[in-house]
């Protein structure tokens, strides 16, 4: 991504700031790359909110010093990764031209696509492929990406003032590319139409892009997510958040609770249902031959099943170190474990500065 900055070869270390909490990943590269050092450390209610705004720009400065000085990573220059309702990214189809004619006429397309100010956001785009010709003219696709300024700058200031330097900022969607790519590549065949759904279940929000050959082609964010059914946990129940957080996990299979959790993940495989069915409404002549989830909250006890009740898809998850040689002498098992499924954004973003696009 061309605003978000160019590829750098030098080891950086894979930042994903999220709202329960801040994963990091670095990677030696090399022919496999080699897992280095992984670390996570929690972050305060309300210091992130779930549309992506830093709310306690203190407290996540403190968390990251926190997290780089109890680890062992080499570097203090980060990839971080940006997402929540300041980055919108758009498909949209235009006359078929060359890279550096699109890139001239940016700014002008995105004029009615971007409900920003476009002096306010910072533009990009990825060129899909071909597309159906109109009226004999030849068409492409195009991926647009718009991200406002003030964010991208205020995530790049709190890397700044806990003392790490913000050599990318990379939209999660395109980290979660990368990770597929790496891993999966061998699912990246576009003949038949077929195309892999990911689903990251966060915190926050629940994330869900379509990888198209090596590139991705549609994103969509969900409000339900991890803390939503925290909080309906506390509203139903009359507890506080945290309390009603540790419900969710320590209490799960009982009757009040697993109700309200049985709830959540009805409702929120019904709008991945609807999310999916408008994928492929827009193109028909994709089929998604599997969906592969990560994310704290894809351990929400009841969900795998309630999407196999409405996602005619095989449903994977998604292991993002599976093609990683070796983990370090420092890694132990649990921390390999909990990177298995906590850590697809951040080791997306450290494969960046090996050299993936």
């Amino acid at each position: 991504m061309g605003f978000i900055s160019s590829m750098f070869q030098r080891r950086l270390v894979g930042l994903d700031v999220g709202v329960s909490g801040i994963k990091a990943v670095e990677l030696q590269g090399g022919k496999r790359p080699r897992l280095l050092s992984y670390n996570r450390v929690p972050l305060p209610w309300d210091a992130i909110q779930p549309d992506g705004e830093i709310r306690e720009h203190n407290a996540v400065v403190n968390a990251l010093k926190t997290l780089f000085e109890s680890s062992s990573f080499t570097s203090k220059k980060v990839a971080i990764g940006a997402s929540g309702t300041s980055i919108i990214t758009k498909k949209i189809q235009m006359p078929k031209m060359t890279q550096e004619e699109l890139g001239a006429q940016l700014y002008w397309e995105a004029e009615q696509y971007i409900p920003f100010q476009l002096d306010d956001v910072n533009l990009d785009f990825a060129i899909l492929g071909d597309a159906d010709s109109a009226d004999g003219q030849p068409m492409m696709d195009v991926l647009l990406v718009a991200a406002k300024k003030d964010y991208v700058q205020g995530i790049a200031a709190v890397a700044s003032d806990a003392g790490l330097d913000p050599a990318v900022v990379d939209i999660q969607p395109f980290a979660l590319g990368n990770v597929f790519e790496f891993n999966y590549g061998h699912l990246l065949n576009l003949s038949h139409g077929a195309v892999s759904a990911m689903i990251d279940f966060g915190a926050g929000t629940t994330k869900v892009s379509i990888v198209e050959g090596d590139k991705t082609s549609f994103t969509r964010d969900l409000r339900q997510s991890g803390t939503s059914c925290t909080v309906q946990i506390s509203q139903q129940l009359g507890v506080s958040l945290p309390e009603a957080e540790k419900m969710k996990i320590a209490s799960a299979t009982e009757p009040q609770v697993a109700q309200i959790i049985a709830q959540h993940c009805e409702s929120l495989s019904e709008e991945l249902s609807r999310t999916l069915d408008f994928y492929i409404s827009q193109a028909p002549d994709r089929v998604i031959q599997g969906i592969y989830i990560c994310g704290g909250a894809s351990r929400t006890l009841g969900l795998i099943p309630a999407m196999e009740a409405r996602l005619s898809a095989p449903i994977h998850v998604l292991n993002p170190i599976q093609n990683i040689a070796g983990s370090g002498k420092k890694m132990n098992a649990e921390a390999i474990k909990e990177l298995s499924y906590l850590g697809a954004v951040a080791v997306g973003l450290s494969l960046r500065t090996l050299g993936d696009t």
